[in-house]
């Protein structure tokens, strides 16, 4: 079995968790943090749904700086709904099986 085929195989386990959790995200509820050193929920609900679109960094670049000169240019999408949230995983999770079936 391809190693592609693991990958997404293990990318659909994930995503069906990741699912379950961003189902039960509050709206209107973004700036909430548990502790004041915490990353606020709406950031965080952000990044779990992008998540999966990240393959196509990791199996593009060479290298990958984190905080590059002049700062990150990559600026995720907003949500207001729950919908919006959940179609961002959707299309995320797309896009990584795309870059896995190439």
């Amino acid at each position: 079995m391809p190693i592609t085929d693991l990958l997404a195989a293990e990318l659909e386990r994930e995503a069906a968790a990741n699912r379950k959790v961003l189902e039960h995200v509050p709206e209107g509820k973004n700036d909430w943090k548990p502790h004041e050193k915490s990353m606020a929920l709406g950031p965080l609900a952000t990044m779990v749904a992008n998540m999966p679109a990240w393959i196509e960094m990791i199996v593009g670049l060479d290298e990958l700086d984190i905080n590059p000169p002049g700062g990150s240019k990559y600026k995720p999408a907003g949500w207001k709904t729950r919908k919006d949230l959940l179609d961002q995983l959707d299309a995320s999770l797309k896009k990584g099986h795309e870059v896995l079936s190439k």
